[in-house]
């Protein structure tokens, strides 16, 4: 639901006349041909063209596989067609909701032992592989990239309100205190963003927090949860924030933009976001690099955060000389480059080359600490960002489950939610229970309609 992986899901499918579908993946001379999505678009001529160079690079270094690229990517409408149909690429890239159905309708390959055969294999974290495997613990996917929300806020405003701003807020009262001292400096304490399927989404990831769950399957199906008690806890905590501690402001329509600009401009002290939310802090909205700080999100007994991203899968079609071409061209391409120091330094030199460039941004790492800290250090010198102001960030959201968006109609869900979150900003005695029972019907309709 971020930009990060909301704006990626945007583009068009390019009709690119070839897949691996009735490929027995070999050319001639006996080569392994495979297409793969993640070429970016013409618009983006500096990355499409170091995507192209990175494929001649593999291609020199295993002569005997073949690379197609595309810019094909995700789209909710035309994809599953695409799958069902047996056109997809060898290798596809979908949103972190994606994996589990596509598994389950038999649509992706088993690539267990080829993971299994990579040299890095026992260093990947395992927080970031579960969403990949089926029941019985098979993998289907590996990690492209991927985020897990957390706390983000002024390190300025903390300070001016008398906060440290190197020991941000843990849980949920941590929170409503820490606002209600920012608040008593003028700023607002905490705001999250309501309009546009963002506040269902904030909500979400909250109850997660929580330990609540905002779908839940029934007879084979998904139906919705979202009125469990967490769910419920989060509107009162809310609540309680804007009547009686007057900590979040008057405005109860806030677009997804808002909390960011008061962020970088010093009106605001916390919201939630995760690690990228600093570029358009800083080249947006033009804050102070190093007023920008981001903790794991807080908790109020899930040990749990919302987490989304991108993963590479193998489709079904493929066959076992192609999965092996495809693990090691998904190693290469999206693993190397946060495992090799002298990988990630060549790409950190590279970006730092361009004006503007945000350089050494963290984000969830898919790695064991210890890689984790020698890519870091390696980075360090060619970093543009206060990397130091990611360190809270990264120690304690590895302690955390990783949940990812609801599995069926996220999108829908959180639009359904929406109006429930706007309604106790802007009512003080709002029956929230009644509003969350009214959402839930609309999204259980809206997951029959999108099930079989």
């Amino acid at each position: 639901m971020l930009a990060v992986s909301a704006s990626a899901l945007a583009l068009a499918v390019l009709a690119t006349g070839c897949s691996s579908n009735g490929d027995s993946g070999n050319a001639s001379g006996g080569k392994t041909v495979i297409t793969v999505e993640g070429l970016p678009a013409t618009t983006k001529p500096g990355p499409r063209q170091a995507f192209l160079d990175d494929v001649k690079r593999f291609e020199a270094a295993n002569p005997t596989i073949t690379i197609k690229p595309t810019d094909a990517s995700w789209d909710a409408q035309s994809f599953a067609a695409k799958l069902a149909g047996g056109s997809a690429e060898t290798v596809i890239q979908v949103p972190l909701t994606e994996p589990q159905g596509i598994i389950q309708r038999g649509q992706a390959l088993d690539i267990t032992k080829q993971v299994k055969q990579l040299p890095e294999y026992g260093k990947l974290d395992q927080h970031v592989l579960a969403e990949e495997k089926d029941t019985g613990g098979k993998l289907y996917g590996l990690p492209v990239n991927e985020y897990a929300l957390g706390l983000v806020y002024s390190r300025a405003v903390f300070t001016k309100a008398g906060l440290d701003p190197d020991q941000p807020p843990v849980t949920w009262d941590d929170v409503r205190a820490d606002a209600k001292k920012i608040a008593a400096t003028g700023a607002v304490g905490f705001s999250i963003p309501t309009t546009d399927n963002f506040g269902g989404w904030m909500l979400t990831t909250m109850a997660y927090t929580r330990g609540g769950r905002m779908e839940a399957q029934q007879g084979g199906k998904w139906v919705s949860s979202v009125t469990n008690d967490a769910t419920t806890q989060t509107l009162q905590w809310l609540s309680a924030l804007r009547w009686d501690d007057k900590t979040t402001g008057t405005t109860s329509v806030i677009t997804s933009t808002d909390p960011v600009q008061a962020l970088a401009t010093g009106k605001l002290g916390m919201s939630i976001g995760a690690p990228n939310t600093y570029t358009q802090f800083v080249t947006t909205y033009h804050g102070n690099k190093d007023d920008f700080g981001v903790s794991a999100m807080p908790q109020g007994g899930g040990n749990a955060t919302l987490s989304g991203g991108t993963v590479a899968m193998v489709t079904a079609k493929a066959t076992q000389q192609q999965a092996e071409a495809a693990v090691k061209w998904i190693d290469f391409e999206y693993l190397q480059p946060q495992l090799d120091p002298t990988v990630a330094v060549a790409q950190a030199k590279a970006q730092s080359a361009q004006e503007g460039a945000v350089v050494g941004l963290p984000a969830v790492p898919l790695f064991d600490q210890a890689s984790t800290d020698q890519i870091a250090a390696a980075v360090k010198p060619y970093a543009t960002v206060p990397v130091d102001n990611f360190t809270k960030y990264l120690t304690d959201t590895r302690k955390l489950t990783y949940v990812s968006e609801p599995p069926v109609g996220a999108q829908d869900l959180y639009h359904a939610l929406d109006p429930v979150v706007q309604a106790l900003l802007s009512q003080k005695n709002a029956d929230l229970n009644a509003k969350l029972a009214s959402a839930q019907k609309t999204i259980n309709g809206t997951l029959q309609r999108l099930q079989p």
